[in-house]
C-alpha cells in the first residue's frame, strides 16, 4: 500500500514540477515542450528551454536528494535507536556545509572536491553522534546535542561567508538549501552519491534488523556488529553529504519520511528501504514545487518549506515521547 501511495506521490510530483514555475504554463504546452526535446521543435522555443534547462534538472536533483536524505535518515534512526534522528536536526549536513565552507574560503572548491569536503564534514559530525549515541539511551539528550552542533557549525559557515564576498556570493543560494541554480554537476553528485549509499545501506539493511534484536542473536546468526555499524554510518554519511553537497543543507525530509513509512512497513529496514526512498523524494519535490507557488514571482527555497512543515512534526512527536506515547507519525 505505502509502495503505491509513494510512487503515485513521486510521480505526481513529478507532474507538478514540469508543469508548475514561475511562468504560467498550461499542461499542454509543459508536456509539449518536454516531449519535443532539449533542442526544441516545440512551438514556443523559449518554453522548450524553460522546462529542459531548468524544470527537468530541478526535478531529478529533488527526487534524488530526497530519496537521499530520507534513506539516511531511516538509518541514522536505527543506528542510533533514537527515533528522532535525522541528518538535517543532529547537525550531520551542518557538518557538510562547513566543510564546503571552508574548502570556499580557501578557494579549494570544485566539483569533485566539494563531494569530498561534504563528505568529510558529515563523517566527522556522524562520528561525534555516534559516540553520543553510545553514551546515552535519551533520545532528547542527542536532539538536544545535534541541534548544539548544527546551530554552532550554521553559524561558523555564515560567519567564514560573511568574511569574503565572492564566498558569499558563492555561498548565498547553496547555504540555504535549495534547488534553485544548481547545475548537471550537482545532479550528478547527488545521483552518485545516491546510488552508492543505497547499495551500502541494501547491504546493511538485514544486518542492521538482526541487530535490532540483540548483539548475541545477530552474532549467532552469524553477523558482525562492528562491520554492520560501520557499513550503516558509511551509508548515512555518503547519503547525507553527497545531498548537501548537491543542493545545501535539507532538514525534516530524513525525520518525516521514517516515520511515514513505518507506520506501514514495520520498523524493518530491509521492508522500509524503496518506500522510504520514494517517500523522501516525493515530499521534498512536493514542497519544491510549493516554493515556487506561495510567493510569487518570487521564491520560497525548499528547505524553508519544508522546515515550516517539519518543525511543527518534531515538536508534537517530542510532546508525545515526554508522555510515553509514540510519535507523531505512529
Amino acid at each position: 500500500m505505502i509502495l503505491v501511495v509513494a510512487v503515485a506521490g513521486v510521480l505526481a510530483g513529478c507532474v507538478l514540477s514540469i508543469v508548475v514555475g514561475a511562468r504560467p504554463t498550461s499542461p499542454v504546452d509543459a508536456f509539449s515542450a518536454l516531449f519535443a526535446g532539449p533542442d526544441g521543435g516545440a512551438a514556443d522555443s523559449d518554453l522548450s528551454q524553460v522546462v529542459w534547462q531548468l524544470r527537468v534538472p530541478r526535478t531529478l536533483l529533488a527526487l534524488a536528494a530526497g530519496a537521499a536524505l530520507a534513506v539516511s535518515g531511516a538509518f541514522a534512526q536505527a543506528w542510533t535507536r533514537n527515533p528522532l534522528a535525522d541528518p538535517g536536526i543532529i547537525g550531520i549536513t551542518a557538518g557538510a556545509a562547513f566543510a564546503v565552507a571552508v574548502g570556499t574560503t580557501l578557494g579549494v572548491v570544485a566539483l569533485g572536491s566539494q563531494a569530498l569536503l561534504a563528505l568529510a564534514g558529515a563523517g566527522a559530525v556522524a562520528l561525534v553522534v555516534l559516540a553520543v549515541s553510545r553514551r546515552t539511551s535519551d533520545p532528547l539528550t542527542l536532539l538536544l546535542v545535534g541541534f548544539g552542533m548544527a546551530a554552532a557549525l550554521h553559524a561558523a559557515t555564515t560567519l567564514l561567508a560573511l568574511q569574503d564576498s565572492s564566498v558569499l556570493d558563492g555561498m548565498r543560494q547553496w547555504i540555504v538549501g535549495s534547488t534553485v541554480g544548481r547545475d548537471g554537476g550537482d545532479l550528478a553528485i547527488a545521483a552518485v552519491g545516491l546510488a552508492v549509499g543505497l547499495l551500502i545501506a541494501a547491504v546493511a539493511a538485514r544486518p542492521m534488523d538482526l541487530l535490532a534484536m540483540g548483539e548475541s542473536t545477530a552474532v549467532g546468526l552469524g553477523g558482525s556488529p562492528h562491520t554492520t555499524r560501520t557499513l550503516t554510518a558509511l551509508a548515512v554519511v555518503i547519503l547525507a553529504g553527497s545531498a548537501t553537497a548537491a543542493v545545501g543543507p535539507i532538514a525534516f525530509v530524513g525525520f518525516a519520511a521514517p516515520h511515514i513509512v513505518r507506520r506501514f512497513t514495520g520498523p524493518s529496514l530491509s521492508r522500509m528501504l524503496i518506500p522510504t526512498a520514494l517517500a523522501g523524494a516525493a515530499i521534498t519535490l512536493i514542497a519544491d514545487v510549493l516554493g515556487r507557488v506561495v510567493a510569487r514571482p518570487g521564491e520560497v527555497e525548499v528547505s524553508v518549506v519544508l522546515a515550516v512543515i517539519g518543525a511543527p512534526l518534531l515538536i508534537l512527536s517530542v510532546a508525545r515521547m515526554r508522555r510515553g506515547r509514540p510519535g507523531a507519525f505512529a
